[in-house]
């Protein structure tokens, strides 16, 4: 951590507004993170220098995880209303939108056994508008837009932020804890001088958002995006994504002419690109937005110094190839939340905030990995489509495959250490297209339906309590969740798995438990019950917790 006196000291000159938790950034991150602490009983103040959720469509697709997450906040029904059809295309490589089509990638067979909430193709700024919905209802948390943060500092007790307000007027806010969700250039991450690891550019891109009629051109054809790769090999590679409403986001690769200055990105060198890019067509076209970015692969140093904590982009920057970004940063809110909670209300020591770091950044230093190979997957198809081998086309367009089918991937991955008790069992190795169920600790614990309808799952158990989940015939780990929680004044639900074990895919048997955290990840597993539950699953509580080492 940065010494204090490295921090531009903040305003004292009106009275500081108090609260528990400070989140800067009102991004999907941001909102997420308001949302689930809300569910804590936790009051919090988002801050959000624009003045409004963006208007831009950015990131693009919330994977099962993340819609599960959706559902369990009641935001999943209107966020998927908004998406594209569920058995819509995922891409369509042509060498103009108007021009010959080259091939289809497959969608992904839904596994509606492994998740009651399958993948939403939805842009960023529908979900950002239907979380902003959902938090301005909330008394607990206080959603203020057009306000910036201007200066930072902290000590043992407080984080003390000074923002700017939209008239320009200054003002204090004190916090326990604060949260940077204040993306990719995140100044609260600079201000704590934490850096940035890994290549900060690995291209750069331009995104282009615009309006247009394309209904006679487009013929039905129902897709997230099109690849578009001209047969002229000085001609830049673009992608193409509906985005409702005769609006489209176009990304283009720039050379390393645009890479130095990306003023040369002018609006008419746009609109003639956009006008090649859709081919024999030539509709009005209206430029919404505009911008040029770098595409880099950085994961922060430390997600925690002192008080703050990051998350989201404000920790971790991925390749957009694969769509983690937005899904990963609203997982970080997801896992972070229980956490804050937890300390803030006494039930854990401040200690177990360290856990974040420890399980979070594994993750998105393997997502970003998985995503810088799917940008040279890409590469690669393109160079097979310009190659005009119809077997080599053929290979990438089924390895492509790897890239969009990424159940496995967002339900699959677990955490190896951190707010857990490891029990020694064999790790089985991610698989990014198939998701295998386990009950492993660090896993997500597996949904199961619970009833005939289908409206109820097992992930409806876990939100904000430590849940302890018997096997069938484990009766006796009732009284141990309760007398544990009696003594450790902590709440413990009990659940009792309704199901036979030769049909169960839990490894914890028909006598074992689960202690399953309220991200829904499981914190311990024990298969057999012992001479003394009860101070199996004490000690199993005090060591996820960090009891055991006390309160820091």
């Amino acid at each position: 951590m940065r010494d204090e006196s490295d921090l531009t000291p903040p305003s004292t000159a009106t009275a500081a507004t108090r609260t528990s938790v400070a989140i800067v950034g009102g991004g999907p991150v941001g909102l997420s993170l308001a949302l689930v602490l809300a569910r804590f009983d936790i009051a919090c103040i988002v801050l959000e220098r624009d003045s409004s959720t963006t208007q831009h469509p950015k990131a693009r697709g919330c994977n099962p995880r993340t819609m599960e997450l959706f559902r369990q906040w009641g935001v999943e029904d209107a966020i998927r209303r908004r998406g594209l059809p569920e058995n819509v295309e995922p891409a369509i490589v042509v060498e103009s939108v108007a021009g010959p089509e080259l091939g289809r990638v497959v969608p992904e067979p839904r596994n509606r056994e492994a998740t009651p909430s399958w993948t939403c193709h939805v842009t960023q700024d529908i979900v950002e508008e239907e979380l902003a919905s959902a938090v301005q209802s909330l008394d607990l948390v206080d959603l203020r837009f057009g306000h910036r943060v201007t200066a930072l500092s902290q000590d043992d007790r407080i984080v003390t932020l000074t923002i700017a307000g939209p008239d320009g007027s200054e003002a204090a806010v004190e916090a326990d804890y604060v949260v940077a969700a204040d993306g990719a250039g995140s100044d609260v991450r600079k201000w704590l001088g934490i850096e940035m690891v890994g290549p900060s550019t690995l291209g750069v891109w331009a995104n282009d958002f615009w309006e247009g009629d394309l209904s006679d051109i487009l013929d039905g054809r129902s897709t997230v995006s099109f690849v578009v790769v001209p047969p002229e090999t000085d001609s830049p590679t673009s992608m193409l994504f509906p985005s409702g409403s005769d609006r489209y986001l176009t990304w283009t690769q720039l050379g390393p002419e645009e890479a130095e200055d990306p003023s040369l990105w002018t609006s008419e060198r746009v609109t003639a690109a956009i006008r090649k890019q859709i081919g024999s067509h030539d509709p009005d076209i209206k430029l919404l937005g505009q911008a040029v970015w770098r595409m880099s692969s950085q994961i922060a140093q430390s997600f925690r110094s002192g008080r703050v904590l990051l998350a989201g982009d404000a920790a971790h920057r991925f390749p957009p190839t694969g769509g983690l970004g937005m899904n990963t940063g609203v997982q970080d809110a997801h896992n972070l939340a229980w956490k804050l909670a937890f300390v803030l209300n006494g039930i854990a020591p401040d200690a177990l905030l360290d856990t974040y770091q420890v399980e979070r950044h594994a993750i998105a230093q393997d997502n970003a990995d998985w995503s810088v190979g799917n940008a040279t997957r890409i590469n690669e198809l393109v160079a097979g489509v310009r190659s005009r081998d119809e077997d080599r086309i053929a290979f990438w367009l089924r390895d492509m495959e790897h890239h969009i089918h990424q159940s496995g991937r967002a339900l699959g991955f677990e955490y190896h250490e951190g707010a857990l008790v490891g029990d020694g069992s064999s790790v089985t190795p991610l698989n990014s297209r198939t998701y295998q169920p386990s009950d492993r600790p660090g896993a997500r614990f597996p949904h199961l339906w619970l009833d005939l309808s289908r409206q109820q799952s097992t992930l409806d158990w876990f939100d904000t309590d430590l849940t302890l989940v018997a096997g069938p015939d484990g009766h006796e780990w009732e009284n141990a969740a309760s007398k544990a929680s009696a003594n450790l004044s902590i709440p413990i639900t009990y659940r009792r798995a309704p199901w036979s074990a030769p049909a169960s895919p839990l490894g914890m048997g028909p006598r074992g438990a689960t202690l399953v955290r309220p991200d829904g990840h499981v914190a311990w597993r024990t298969s057999w019950m012992g001479d003394d539950p009860v101070a199996m699953l004490t000690t199993a509580v005090e060591e996820v917790l960090g009891l055991a080492r006390g309160a820091s």
